[in-house]
């Protein structure tokens, strides 16, 4: 080893132990093992520098003491590298546990296992046996989880499955016998005594009440566990990562009185462009600069894309290493996005579509097929050169009195290849003005090419339009049937959407999403209900005994099947006011946006939603018009654009407009149906409908329906709020003074309803 060698090793091995924590502590030779080796690719970044200098500075100032550290970010940010890092930085053995929905105490605690007699013992499978006899031999402090990853050579995760599977054999194999149970600690509770850096991997999807407990307990600074065998205090140099996902499905809230413990907590996102290059030329050792700064513009603006418009995947750190591994092995910047970057945060057409947009109005695109197009170039330089027929003088082919010295590769396209590499003569019949060729087919007649499957896919399309408009209009005429407004010219249409409708969307919705998305984090977790068959443990009452709860004395021994559980279910029904006045004083953007808002809200809750919007006396053969922008029975991602046509048009039939959209929520098996109506002023259309007798038409359709079970509610954002208030009543009655604050407040309120 040189000098310099020597240099940098004391240099490292002095920063790795700047932060040791009981630099006197003496290890065994298995818990050094533990400790995290950072590679070379690690670059320390400043979260970690931070935790590392608070957790010094504070390590041996009592109450002031930080042991307890939360990690919270996206998948891919660095959660799990930082808690290992962590592990070299404070010279303390690592180890994690990673939790779910359907953990009991044992998890937490450990497994209180039946001994099988020796002869049963012989007639189970090898590896289970094996893996018993591993459990039934140890006398250390070992974990079960450990045992079985030692002896069976699997996966941590793996492990715990086992255990699972053989605390059922044990207890279905010890029938009969004088049993004997042994207690194995769980991993946190080895931990927990000896020490550790101990990561908890996603508490947040934990649904028992009792082992949040139980964590909350152990995570005291001077707290203690309660085994079967034992009371375990905490060990002065027990540490606690907990590190979970940002409003991802299945993950709740972190539990309040879990966050309480927490002494430092992190926000993780991606980090700094220059770090994001540093550390993935260090992983790939691909050290083209201007490469690697776009692959990074394009992922900090997917992610940023991703949030904005509530699309629930990532651009992570680790979409990043491996896409800028496949450039580095020669893959095209352009294609390999999609499959290592895009794929993995969105496969919703609609969604990537969104995130296209973005990359195209940022120029990343351009950027992308350009590096491609100087890889391609530089590699075409050196390759054959092949050229088509189109290319060569065909006497010269024909008759082989060419330049000699030409290495090009005559190459002739087949006749149905995507471009024909001749130019056809005049006197060829042109088969594409008709379906009839010149080919002929069996017993010499004309063969019949089929027509062009894009103008046939389009006439199905039409078709298609043409009768979802049919059924729209039979279905709302039925509905009016036995009302006042039997005899009203009514037509129902179905905007289609335009470029300029799609760019609006675009605009409004980089605005409203962020409100939107943070609203969604906050309701995905009160939707989050599984059907499930399995048993939950931990009952006062159920069909099994648990014989191992026994031993932890709170009379919970029984374990119940788990029935399947009904979604909880609520559909929403947006009515717009499209009358003239919705012109005035920006009113009728503030009910774009609300509704824009509120629909992106119920697509990523999976809430039923169908937003009608309704005008009349267009003309007197049509005096009642509504648009249906989006329907419940057939959901198109193209509505979202469709919104954006929303307008101010002429007079309004408010309850005609009422009466067809509470049928059709009439006619849904959700419990609750909501019915909001956004309007500016009172009723008023041309044959008398006006004045008490539209009020009372409103009012008494309000009422009929309510009995059926639909609420409703009323958005007032005009000047005759006190009429809608009288008509609606105070309880169904909104006040939208600042129409600023409308879409995220209207948001809120469905959001209440859940």
């Amino acid at each position: 080893m040189n000098i310099r060698e020597s240099e940098c090793k004391y240099e490292y091995e002095y920063i790795d132990r700047e932060y040791y924590l009981s630099p006197s502590r003496q290890l065994t030779q298995v818990e050094k093992e533990l400790i995290w080796k950072k590679p070379r690719s690690h670059k320390v970044s400043e979260e970690e520098l931070r935790i590392c200098r608070e957790i010094k500075r504070n390590w041996d100032r009592g109450e002031m003491k930080i042991a307890n550290i939360l990690l919270e970010g996206d998948a891919g940010s660095g959660k799990t590298q930082l808690a290992k890092a962590l592990s070299a930085d404070f010279g303390l053995p690592y180890t994690k546990v990673t939790c779910f929905a359907d953990m009991d105490k044992s998890d937490i605690i450990g497994a209180i296992l039946p001994v099988i007699s020796a002869e049963r013992l012989e007639k189970l499978e090898s590896q289970d046996k094996t893996a018993l006899k591993a459990l039934y031999e140890n006398d250390g402090f070992k974990s079960s989880t450990e045992i079985l990853m030692d002896v069976l050579g699997v996966t941590r995760e793996q492990a715990v499955l086992k255990m699972k599977q053989l605390l059922k054999l044990a207890a279905e194999n010890s029938e009969g016998d004088v049993i004997e149970y042994r207690f194995y600690p769980s991993e946190i509770v080895r931990a927990y005594q000896k020490g550790y850096l101990l990561e908890i991997q996603e508490p947040t999807v934990i649904r028992d009440a009792a082992v949040l407990m139980a964590l909350n307990s152990a995570l005291e600074p001077d707290g203690s566990i309660n085994l079967p065998t034992e009371i375990i205090r905490r060990h002065p140099d027990f540490i606690a990562v907990i590190t979970t996902n940002r409003g991802y499905a299945g993950c709740r809230p972190l539990n309040e009185a879990l966050r309480d413990r927490v002494q430092h907590t992190e926000k993780m996102d991606l980090p700094a462009k220059e770090v994001m290059i540093e550390r993935a030329a260090a992983k790939t050792n691909y050290r083209n600069q201007k490469i690697l700064d776009m692959l990074a513009d394009v992922i900090i603006l997917l992610d940023r894309t991703a949030r904005a418009n509530a699309i629930k995947g990532v651009a992570g750190m680790r979409s990043f290493f491996y896409w800028v591994d496949a450039v580095a092995g020669g893959a095209s910047a352009r294609e390999s996005l999609y499959y290592k970057v895009i794929y993995k945060i969105t496969t919703d057409s609609e969604e990537i579509k969104l995130l296209e947009e973005a990359l195209k109005s940022d120029g990343l695109f351009e950027d992308l097929e350009e590096a491609d197009k100087s890889i391609k170039k530089k590699l075409n330089s050196e390759a054959l050169e092949i050229r088509t027929w189109d290319q060569i003088d065909h006497k010269q082919a024909d008759h082989g009195d060419g330049d000699k010295d030409e290495t090009g590769i005559l190459l002739k396209k087949s006749a149905d290849s995507e471009k024909s590499s001749f130019e056809t003569p005049d006197d060829f019949p042109n088969e594409s003005d008709g379906e009839e060729s010149t080919d002929l087919g069996e017993e010499g007649l004309p063969g019949y090419h089929p027509a062009d499957p894009d103008i046939m896919l389009k006439i199905s399309k039409e078709k298609e339009k043409k009768e979802i408009r049919r059924k729209l209009n039979q279905d709302a005429r039925e509905i009016v049937s036995n009302s006042i407004h039997k005899g009203v010219k009514l037509i129902v249409h179905r905007p289609d959407y335009t470029p300029e409708n799609q760019q609006e969307y675009f605009k409004l919705s980089k605005e409203l999403m962020p409100v939107v998305s943070e609203i969604v984090r906050k309701t995905l977790p009160l939707l989050e209900y599984e059907i499930t068959s399995e048993f939950s443990g931990s009952h006062y009452y159920g069909s099994k005994f648990q014989a191992g709860s026994l031993a932890y004395r709170d009379l919970k021994y029984f374990a119940k099947k788990r029935p399947p559980t009904e979604v909880p279910s609520l559909a929403v029904g947006l009515r717009i006011d499209e009358s003239a006045s919705m012109s005035a004083f920006g009113r009728l953007e503030a009910a774009k946006r609300a509704v824009l808002a509120v629909y992106e809200f119920c697509q990523a809750c999976r809430i039923p939603i169908l937003i009608y919007g309704d005008t009349a006396d267009a003309s007197k053969l049509e005096q009642m018009s509504v648009f249906a922008y989006a329907g419940i029975d057939r959901v198109d991602s193209a509505d979202r654009f469709r919104l954006m046509g929303i307008s101010a048009r002429s007079n309004n039939r408010d309850g005609m407009a009422l009466r067809i959209i509470a049928e059709k929520l009439n006619k849904l098996t959700q419990h609750t149906r909501l019915l909001i109506s956004i309007s500016d002023g009172r009723p008023k259309a041309m044959d008398k409908y006006t004045g008490e007798y539209a009020v009372m038409d409103m009012q008494q359709t309000i009422a009929e329906y309510e009995r059926k079970g639909v609420k409703f509610l009323a958005a007032a954002i005009g000047q005759d709020k006190d009429v809608i208030c009288r008509i609606y009543g105070k309880e169904r009655f909104l006040d939208i003074t600042d129409l600023n604050e409308f879409p995220a407040r209207l948001v809120r309120i469905i959001a209440r309803y859940l």
